[in-house]
């Protein structure tokens, strides 16, 4: 019984408390209703307030901004005053980032004023435009300015004799350059101006390359004109170290164009800078080959000069006219003009030989039978004309020849047969053969010297048995003279014979006197013949000698020990040593 006594005392304990619980719930509920009342009428009250605050706020940004835009556009109404001086005034040195930051500054007021389409404006704008014109005719003037500061003629010689680069324009100032070309070529056209700095620039850069090229332009002529040879010697024209430098000089400009102007204006401008130089140059090279025509003889080898120093820079030229976006058909005329003269120089010298020497033209022929002068202008004109290999070979293939046998064979063919023809016009067989002798031995040597690599071999084995034949030829003019010492009177047993008859004796007097005769003829004869070549001489002397002395020194040696005369003296006149001594002066003038 206790145990359910206790039971239900809890059970009513926890009823009060239930009963308690609940009441209280009913009272916070009642509360939260009280607040969710008023909450529904203080957020009817505050939102208009909010609203309202938001619209202030908006109304009040927004009149600074308006407040802001009238400030910045009575600004731009009072800009042209306040830029004016500055603008006309142009940049301070190199100070050009203020005076750009001017010429913005005017440049959108321009913009704005524009947009805004206010007739209060109008006259601004005007005067803006005006200010902006005049400050890129400043920027024209400075780039011309600052470009004629770094375009000081300069004398290339005195780099290309030292081996030395063509100077540019140094890196700083190349740079405020870019600049002000960058900002020429973009601004200008935005503000309605189209600015003309490339032509500054072709004006001042073509001008400096002129000048430069100026001295070594004259110097091309006036070597040329008083040379101290009579002949052209190679090298000797100024229009080598021209040519070196007008190539150097270009190569230089496009570096500058490239660093200087924006890329789409660098090949064009490129072009217009460099073409007055080449025309300077075209023109020379024309004055030069104009001056050859008139002396096609002596000033042949300029016009084969020039070719091959165009021709060995032809690589450069066609990369300097890539660069320069087409190639300049003056040059391509010069070129041109050269290869007519050089083309027509070799016909022409084969008829030189020709008719200029025609046999029967003999007031050249050398008395003393020498070699001919045309034999030494031909042979030299061969020589001189293997110094420019490239433009000969190029000429003739134009011809249809090549170097390498045809022309100088054919030269030297034409050559021989105008020597025989003008030996043949000598009286004396002697003078024949040793004219023919001395001209073909000066030819073999040549061939052998100087123009192997250039001859079918044929042509030396044909000179070098034209020259054994006329050696022959003048030995066989001696034999006269040799007939005399030809005897047959010995004794059976090989013992002279020292007993003469009259008609024996009578007869090696006759052999004495008509030898000494001759010879004596021989002997005048020679003191007026020349054989220059001192190995043609020693060989045609020791041929004359290998037959004479033996049979003479037989033939005295047989009719000393004979009664052939009561004055052997009287016919023997020379001895030995002295015969011999005779025969070794031949030739040199001194007998």
């Amino acid at each position: 019984m206790e145990r359910l006594d206790e039971d239900s005392a809890d059970l009513a304990f926890l009823e009060e408390n239930l009963e308690k619980t609940e009441e209280l719930t009913e009272k916070m509920t009642s509360m939260l209703n009280v607040f969710d009342d008023r909450l529904v009428r203080l957020e009817a009250s505050i939102l208009p307030i909010h609203k309202s605050t938001q619209t202030l706020t908006k109304l009040v940004d927004n009149i600074d901004k308006t407040r802001n835009s009238v400030v910045e556009i009575i600004g731009y109404f009072d800009l042209v005053e306040r830029e004016e001086v500055t603008i006309k005034r142009g940049p301070k040195g190199n100070d050009l980032d203020s005076y750009l930051s001017s010429i913005g500054k005017c440049n959108k007021a321009m913009e704005v004023l524009g947009a805004m389409s206010l007739k209060s404006s109008e006259k601004i704008i005007g005067q803006l435009k005006q200010i902006l014109k005049a400050a890129m005719l400043q920027l024209e003037d400075l780039f011309r300015l600052w470009l004629t500061e770094r375009s000081n003629p300069i004398e290339p010689l005195s780099f290309l004799s030292k081996k030395l680069e063509i100077p540019g324009i140094p890196s700083a100032p190349s740079k405020n350059l870019a600049t002000l070309s960058s900002y020429l070529a973009i601004t200008g056209p935005e503000l309605g101006y189209t600015s003309e700095f490339f032509k500054v620039y072709i004006d001042v850069r073509s001008n400096y390359l002129v000048k430069s090229l100026t001295m070594l332009a004259q110097a091309s002529i006036s070597t040329a004109e008083k040379r101290s040879t009579p002949v052209y010697e190679k090298g000797t024209c100024g229009f080598n170290s021209y040519t070196d430098a007008v190539l150097m000089m270009f190569t230089t400009e496009y570096g500058v164009a490239e660093k200087i102007l924006p890329s789409e204006y660098v090949s064009s401008s490129f072009r217009d800078t460099i073409q007055p130089s080449l025309e300077n140059f075209v023109e020379i090279g024309k004055t030069l080959n104009n001056r050859v025509k008139k002396n096609m003889q002596t000033d042949i080898y300029l016009t084969f000069d020039m070719m091959e120093t165009i021709n060995t820079k032809m690589g450069t030229f066609d990369e300097i006219f890539k660069l320069a976006g087409k190639k300049d058909t003056a040059f391509s005329d010069l070129l041109h003009s050269l290869r007519a003269v050089a083309i027509r120089s070799f016909p022409e010298f084969l008829d030189e030989i020709k008719v200029k020497y025609h046999p029967t033209k003999t007031s050249g022929l050398p008395n003393d039978a020498t070699v001919h002068e045309l034999t030494i202008t031909t042979l030299q004109h061969l020589k001189r004309l293997t110094d420019y290999p490239e433009a000969v070979e190029s000429t003739l293939l134009t011809l249809g020849d090549a170097f390498n046998y045809d022309y100088v064979a054919d030269v030297l063919e034409c050559l021989a047969q105008s020597l025989d023809s003008k030996a043949r016009t000598y009286k004396k067989p002697a003078l024949t053969s040793i004219f023919l002798l001395n001209n073909y031995y000066y030819i073999l040597k040549s061939i052998r010297t100087q123009f192997m690599s250039v001859l079918d071999p044929e042509v030396e084995s044909k000179f070098d048995k034209m020259v054994k034949k006329w050696n022959d030829a003048y030995q066989d003019t001696w034999k006269s003279c040799f007939s005399n010492l030809m005897d047959y009177t010995w004794v059976r047993g090989g013992a002279l014979k020292t007993t003469l008859g009259s008609n024996e004796r009578q007869t090696v007097k006759e052999k004495f006197k008509n030898f000494n005769t001759e010879f004596d003829e021989l002997y005048k004869a020679h003191k007026g013949y020349a054989m220059p070549d001192p190995e043609l001489r020693n060989q045609v002397i020791r041929d004359i000698r290998g037959v004479l002395i033996p049979m003479y020194n037989r033939f005295l040696e047989k009719h000393q020990q004979s009664e052939f005369s009561k004055n052997p003296t009287k016919y023997i006149r020379y001895d030995s040593a002295t015969l011999e001594s005779i025969v070794n002066r031949l030739f040199d003038g001194s007998i």
